[in-house]
């Protein structure tokens, strides 16, 4: 470190690895330093200074030497004992030319050290954290003949389309098996027919669960030809990570004790009233067996790490414990840097930046919902040029699985380039979802109309069957 003035120190030093870096500052007094400066000052003064180099300089040396000595670096100490010992006849200017080896002199005894009580972390993401084109894909809704789901070798298709669009994350929603306990219809019918599929986001059934994959998409080795497929084109392929449950996740058969329960014993589903959705359950995170569960997530997290899936879409992190976050991510980028995960959270300013802090490596910002030239501009000064450039790295959708903000559904064409446009040039990071590049704006009806209406409360979402359109909904 170097002094910049009126007792303040400046350093600096490259981070080069996607890593996790702790630093902390050490001081203590450089006698050696001292005294050669000391040297320095009076040189040209005091013509006669054998004797304070007798007294001062040698005695440094030795106290050095016996200090190399004692830590087991004998040989750098006689190699300093011999530099160090500069006749009385000689220029100060040989003590100062010593200063190179110094450090060893410097740090002999430092029996005044004073160290910082904290360890400051600095994270380095890999390149995709912090650069990147995020494209929203339902896989079920790729299948080429109408009313037939979609499978992971239809996703395989479409990929070089994306990837000529100039994508390179494909954003998959849940892929999981579908609860049908509670099963919704078109626009969160409480009937489901024979053929609707359900809401993605209703995760599990019976034969599997957050590590299971939806049979009628393929298999799991299916989807790790998709892995495969879009690493050949340069695409990562990132998983949504909705910490919920259908009644028939086999967790809510083996850890009932996971969940809420309401006074009569029954589990409770989650709500964001008026809307019930009784095929949802939220997971408590307050429960008694809370360390249990969270080495669960864990282990769900770390089986598509496993997979060889590196990014993780965080569908609604605000309803979820920071502490478990701060955890989650730690234990994962321990073994894994390279994992990022993305931030899902449309909710109050402080904790969209608490959770940045927590260790999301990009954040969902408000972007969606600024329209006007003077509020982009005061919101992205204050993702720029305020402390939040430390820490927040803002991911621009231009809209959203479920709404459709009001100047796409009124501007047309248009609006759809214009907002595209400020995305890609006011972050580097961005995404739309799928269908908007087709420049969708008009609410689809009838019994195959698809739209998802997701739970700000409970990260909970409905939807219908093969989503070709989406229901738009005003911000």
């Amino acid at each position: 470190m170097r002094p910049v003035g009126n007792d303040r120190w400046s350093g600096q030093f490259r981070l080069e690895r996607n890593a996790r870096y702790a630093v902390t500052i050490e001081a203590w007094t450089n006698v050696f330093g001292t005294w050669v400066e000391e040297m320095e000052r009076r040189d040209g003064r005091r013509p006669d200074r054998s004797g304070e180099r007798a007294a001062g300089g040698p005695e440094l040396v030795r106290r050095a030497a016996a200090h190399a000595a004692a830590e087991g670096r004998q040989r750098s100490a006689s190699r300093s004992s011999a530099t160090m010992r500069p006749p009385a006849s000689r220029p100060v200017s040989i003590c100062s030319s010593t200063r190179a080896p110094s450090g060893r002199l410097a740090g002999a005894g430092r029996k005044d050290r004073a160290r910082y009580d904290r360890e400051l972390e600095v994270v380095v993401d890999r390149v995709r954290a912090c650069w990147g084109a995020w494209y929203e894909l339902f896989p079920r809704s790729q299948g080429l003949v109408p009313g037939r789901h979609g499978t992971f070798a239809d996703c395989i298709r479409r990929l070089p389309d994306i990837k000529e669009l100039g994508f390179d994350v494909v954003y998959l929603p849940p892929i999981h098996p579908i609860g049908r306990t509670h099963r919704k219809g078109p626009n969160n019918a409480l009937e489901a027919g024979p053929t609707d599929p359900g809401s993605p986001w209703a995760i599990g059934e019976p034969e599997g669960g957050h590590t299971a994959v939806h049979p009628e998409l393929g298999t799991l080795d299916d989807f790790k030809r998709l892995l495969q497929a879009a690493d050949g084109l340069g695409i990562e392929i990132a998983l949504d990570l909705a910490i919920q449950c259908s009644p028939d996740h086999p967790w809510v058969r083996e850890h009932p004790e996971w969940f809420y329960r309401r006074p009569d014993g029954t589990l409770k589903y989650a709500e964001n009233p008026p809307k019930k959705y009784q095929d949802i359950y939220p997971v408590n995170f307050s429960c008694e067996a809370w360390e249990s569960l969270w080495d669960e997530l864990l282990r769900v997290v770390l089986f598509w790490v496993d997979q060889g899936v590196r990014t993780f879409r965080v569908d609604n992190p605000h309803t979820k414990p920071l502490e478990f976050w701060e955890w989650l991510i730690r234990e994962v980028q321990d073994g894994h840097p390279d994992v990022v995960f993305l931030s899902e959270a449309f909710t109050r300013p402080k904790v969209m930046k608490a959770l940045a802090k927590a260790g999301f490596s990009q954040s969902y910002t408000y972007f969606t919902w600024r329209n006007f030239k003077e509020e982009l501009a005061e919101y992205f000064e204050e993702l720029t040029r305020s402390e939040m450039a430390e820490y927040f790295r803002g991911n621009l959708f231009c809209n959203t699985p479920d709404i459709l903000p009001e100047i796409l559904q009124r501007g047309g064409p248009p609006a759809f380039k214009m907002r595209a446009a400020l995305a890609a040039t006011l972050s580097p990071l961005w995404g739309i979802y799928s269908g908007f590049e087709l420049c969708e704006a008009s609410p689809s009806a009838g019994p195959r109309s698809t739209w998802t209406r997701r739970s700000t409360r409970s990260g909970c979402a409905t939807g219908t069957g093969p989503a070709t359109s989406r229901t738009t909904w005003p911000s």
